[in-house]
């Protein structure tokens, strides 16, 4: 057990190593951020929706725009930079040849998909600080000044649910060795749903509950919540236990298919990509 955990930062280091290499496209990915965040912003201005209030969103949201912009995109790129790191990692191992010559050594999957987990996690922090830094100075938005400990569990949970949905994505992946669009796919369906750059309440009534049944919703909003100083504790604790359970299954079911997807491809001989 020692020994697996002393490989986790050497995989860690590892990646951030190969990211740093190809410095354009670290610098790119960071800028697309800022771009996507003033596009949003821009097109709220048209309608004078900034920095005046936002139509359909409660005062503990400070009716914001702007505010509203950045705490969706904190938690939507945050959840997001650890379920792409975990699948897309995994991916780019096989197609590179290095998963079977990695897996012919002592090295267990899980100990990789903690590392990759880890390293979204510690991308999406450079994604956070990135845009706090933007809201502070250019917009004179305090996204955490009413954080609390609510926060960090949500956002610790969070971090859980997405490593196990990035496990079933792996576990497809080296199932099924391409699974095209699906992801993608998913995230533009979640958006829709989940609250992320609009408030809930100004979709068509009929299929606002719709937004219940997606997982993505308890992350975000919650995070919304934990942020506001009139949230009750009873409130907060809901999104907690939904997480806290939410995690636990996705968990659970992500370690099933990617057992599975390793078994297949081992039998088959297929821990390559083709």
């Amino acid at each position: 057990m020692f020994d697996e955990l002393r490989k986790i930062p050497v995989f860690v280091v590892r990646d951030f190593r190969m990211l740093f290499t190809y410095k354009l496209a670290f610098s790119m990915s960071f800028f697309t951020i800022i771009i996507n965040l003033f596009y949003l912003v821009l097109f709220g201005s048209m309608f004078a929706l900034a920095p005046g209030s936002l139509p359909n969103v409660p005062s503990a949201y400070e009716g914001t725009f702007i505010y509203y912009i950045l705490v969706g995109s904190i938690g939507w790129g945050f959840m997001w930079s650890i379920m792409n790191a975990t699948s897309l990692s995994l991916s780019t191992e096989m197609m590179m040849g290095t998963l079977e010559s990695i897996l012919v050594t002592s090295t267990r999957m899980y100990t990789l998909m903690l590392s990759y987990a880890i390293f979204g996690c510690l991308f999406g922090l450079l994604q956070i600080v990135i845009l706090i830094l933007v809201g502070s100075l250019i917009f004179n938005i305090a996204v955490f000044a009413t954080a609390t400990i609510y926060t960090l569990v949500i956002f610790i949970l969070s971090i859980i649910m997405m490593t196990g949905f990035g496990m079933i994505f792996g576990g497809l992946t080296v199932w099924l060795k391409n699974i095209g669009e699906t992801v993608p796919l998913i995230q533009n369906i979640a958006m829709f749903f989940c609250g992320v750059y609009f408030a809930i309440d100004v979709l068509p009534e009929a299929i606002r509950p719709v937004s219940k049944f997606i997982p993505f919703y308890y992350p975000i909003e919650g995070l919304r919540r934990s942020l506001d100083p009139a949230a009750s504790s009873s409130d907060l604790m809901f999104y907690v236990i939904i997480l806290t359970i939410l995690s636990v299954i996705f968990v659970a079911i992500g370690v099933f298919v990617l057992h599975k997807g390793l078994n297949k491809a081992k039998k088959d001989g297929t821990l390559s990509f083709y």
